[in-house]
């Protein structure tokens, strides 16, 4: 006849050797899962850049920075119609663009940005752009040019001072 603690050890040796096969297949098991997080990611970032190489996923994104004051994309994604009109620095853009997108950033659930229509005539392209918002819809007309592989919104020097960003 065997005592309780012999029991106990005998449960706890079986738990022991469960808990290791366990433990070995746990590496492998989050190896496999990083690597599909990572080929995930890798795949929606490719999708996403072929979509900036399209005049409307250009102007899309293009509409998206300018509504929500991402300088970056705004900067990266457009270039002013006369260089030499536009005085102010990167900073004093950002700053204007800061500014002037404030309230679309607190109603950010309350915007959508669709594209009506897109016409492209070689190297240049022109797309229509709707913006919903609190306020109703309105509608812009963006030139774009083609660049490279990139298509980039031709901005009016001066966006984001005294009038709208677009």
């Amino acid at each position: 006849m065997t005592t309780q603690e012999q029991r106990w050890a005998t449960a706890e040796r079986t738990l022991d050797v469960q808990a290791a096969r366990r433990i070995r297949r746990t590496p492998g098991v989050v190896i496999a899962i990083l690597l599909l997080l990572t080929l995930a990611v890798g795949v929606t970032a490719a999708v996403d850049l072929r979509r900036l190489q399209t005049p409307r996923g250009a102007a899309l994104a293009w509409t998206e920075a300018a509504t929500f004051g991402n300088c970056r994309a705004f900067l990266a994604l457009s270039r002013p119609d006369d260089p030499t009109a536009e005085r102010r620095t990167d900073d004093e853009i950002c700053r204007a663009l800061r500014a002037s997108t404030a309230e679309a950033r607190r109603d950010v659930t309350r915007i959508a940005i669709t594209s009506r229509s897109v016409e492209q005539r070689g190297r240049t392209a022109i797309a229509v752009i709707a913006v919903r918002g609190p306020d109703g819809t309105r509608e812009l007309r963006l030139d774009l040019v083609h660049r490279g592989d990139d298509w980039l919104v031709v901005r009016r020097a001066g966006a984001c001072g005294d009038v709208a960003c677009y």
